[in-house]
């Protein structure tokens, strides 16, 4: 009986934590629901820019398109057209598994992502608590820790609402663990490999080892085709915990050599291939992800300065003898405090940095919380169900709090999202007769472009449809479209929107209402890593002089706009909002134009060339 109470004691803590954040997770959708009402059309909330890549690469895979696939431009590859390895088909299985799953249920990307969501907060709460039950065998502390690391992430990371009240280049709203499907897929995968390694260290039993290890190797080599920032961060942890064991429990270096054999044979067998298609990248892949080379330390972001305090605080205990220095979750606690100083100044060592806020606001904030956690588990006495309740009130607010910010931030633009629906299904249905899927098939590409008089529009298309747009949004993550390709396809659609240098001149140096379209123009001329503070290392400035230079390109381009222009980026469809006075006499110019139709909210017109 005993058995049976503790068995259901840990399943109602661990419930109540699961539930508390799977409800979290879908608030946002919830919220969307409501205030969309009967005019919902289908679209899933968007918290994060980056979302729409990954739901357009889903969409493809749902569609039965090739792994090497660029939905944005409308490419596949091809036996006559052959496309490169890019971080989508390199990182393949978290969008493998999500548009095999939606192709047997029939459902769309959209749908996929509202179910991933949701199942994300709940996979990743349960992994959470298992990881911190096995290290500190008390239910209700696992689940007050699931909690606190997930509702907190944001804030440990430097971002949500403590970054929108201190640093200006904020741009993380929201628990950053649901971002779809990078990191929230795989996330789950990461805090099961530590547990993993927990149980390896600790059982008795050879045969269990030797299992848990495996399982280990296989959850690793998962994760290394699943998301960079992970498997690397879960590859720090492990040689991190190993160097810490090894030291301070000498008389466990054999178990730790056979599970670091097992491990890292499984581990290797991914990575030969991983390493195998890495080599496929085209060089232009490591400005797209804007690489730094640097081998400058970096010891000021907040995980670190939360690792510190942990750090302290074991090092001050163990002094006072309140906590054994080689007790198993000492080392634990010990290793996840550590790891954000790896994976922050392994560049110290490699000379080489990829955007290292990826580690801060996906993964080391979250590990030095289980840390934190492990350090409270191993101090506190039995916690009083008040108290408890303290803490989750207090933690669901603070939650709360950092999803109503991301709902604010995004409402108005995910309901005009929704509001393309109806457009992007039509276009979906009109690839079956426009031509779309037999060029993909016979040649690998579409045979004509949408252009959107609205930006916004062609970034969300691939989500729903498989023809291309004129400006590619996001092309630089498929490592399709150079970046001269992708200058000139930002001025073809300037011209065909009628807009002077005058205009870009005003973009340029922002001095226009409409901050994304001058974001977006500045990425494309000048870099992503010129615009967003946070991607490198330095941001090099802007000047004047480059400003005008770019101007005049681009009054030289629509002067002399002729039909070699018109040919390397052929249009199928022109499509702007039903309410905009949009002037058409340069498309006119070169395509003939039908009448159009009226679809939701805005028109389509069917173009062919002159």
């Amino acid at each position: 009986m005993p058995t049976l109470i503790s068995y259901l004691t840990r399943s109602k803590w661990c419930a109540i934590a699961a539930t508390a954040i799977t409800l979290l997770a879908l608030i946002p959708q919830l919220h969307f629901w409501i205030s969309r009402g009967s005019q919902w059309h289908g679209a899933y909330t968007v918290l994060e820019p980056d979302e729409l890549l990954y739901s357009a690469y889903v969409n493809a895979l749902i569609d039965g398109r090739p792994r090497r696939n660029d939905p944005v431009s409308g490419r596949d590859d091809h036996q006559q057209a052959p496309l490169p390895e890019s971080v989508f088909s390199i990182q393949f299985v978290p969008s493998f598994v999500i548009a095999f799953l939606a192709r047997a249920f029939g459902s769309s990307a959209s749908t996929s992502f509202i179910v991933l969501r949701t199942m994300s907060g709940l996979l990743t709460s349960l992994s959470v608590f298992w990881l911190l039950y096995l290290v500190l065998r008390d239910s209700r502390v696992a689940s007050l820790g699931v909690l606190v690391v997930l509702c907190f992430g944001a804030l440990a990371g430097g971002q949500g609402l403590i970054g929108l009240m201190f640093k200006p280049d904020t741009k993380f709203l929201g628990l950053p663990f649901l971002r779809v499907y990078e990191p929230s897929a795989p996330m789950p995968l990461f805090f099961v490999f530590c547990g993993l390694i927990w149980q390896g260290l600790t059982v008795e039993s050879r045969r269990v080892i030797t299992i848990t290890s495996s399982l280990a190797g296989l959850v690793l080599a998962l994760l290394i085709f699943s998301y960079f920032y992970l498997w690397t961060a879960a590859l720090a942890w492990f040689v991190c915990v190993g160097c810490l064991w090894s030291i301070m429990r000498a008389n466990g270096k054999r178990r730790l050599i056979w599970i670091t054999l097992v491990v890292g044979a499984l581990a290797g067998l991914a990575l030969w291939p991983y390493a195998h298609l890495l080599a496929k990248l085209p060089a232009a892949a490591t400005k797209a992800q804007v690489m730094t080379f640097t081998h400058s330390p970096d010891l000021l972001r907040t995980p670190e300065i939360l690792g510190a305090g942990v750090l302290v605080a074991l090092a001050v205990s163990i002094r006072k003898k309140k906590m054994s220095w080689n007790e198993g979750r000492v080392i634990f606690a010990f290793s996840f405090a550590l790891l954000p100083f790896l994976i922050f100044n392994q560049q110290v060592v490699t000379g080489r940095s990829i955007q290292p806020f990826h580690y801060e606001v996906f993964i080391a904030n979250y590990a030095v919380l289980i840390g934190l956690i492990i350090v409270v588990g191993v101090f506190q006495a039995k916690l009083t169900r008040s108290f408890s309740v303290l803490v989750i009130i207090f933690c669901l607010t603070w939650g709360l709090v950092e999803i109503g910010l991301a709902i604010h931030a995004r409402s108005d633009l995910n309901a005009r999202f929704d509001e393309m629906v109806p457009l992007l299904r039509h276009l979906e249905a009109q690839a079956k007769v426009d031509g779309t899927w037999n060029g993909l098939r016979n040649d690998g590409k579409v045979p004509g472009l949408v252009f959107s008089s609205e930006l916004r529009l062609s970034g969300l298309l691939p989500t729903w449809a498989p023809q291309g747009s004129l400006l590619a949004t996001g092309s630089g993550s498929f490592q399709t479209v150079t970046e001269a390709q992708s200058k000139q396809r930002l001025y073809t659609h300037f011209y065909y929107s009628n807009k002077s240098a005058e205009y870009l001149r005003e973009l340029l140096n922002d001095q226009t209402d409409d901050h994304f379209a001058a974001y977006y123009a500045k990425s494309v001329i000048f870099g992503p890593e010129r615009v967003v503070a946070f991607l490198g290392e330095k941001i090099l400035p802007i000047g004047n002089l480059e400003i005008e230079q770019e101007v005049d390109a681009y009054g030289s381009f629509a002067k002399w706009f002729s039909q070699e222009q018109v040919t390397a980026h052929p249009l199928n469809y022109a499509v702007v909002p039903a309410n905009a006075d949009f002037d058409f006499s340069n498309i006119d110019r070169w395509y003939e134009r039908d009448l159009g139709e009226r679809v939701g909210t805005y028109y389509l017109y069917r173009l062919k060339q002159r």
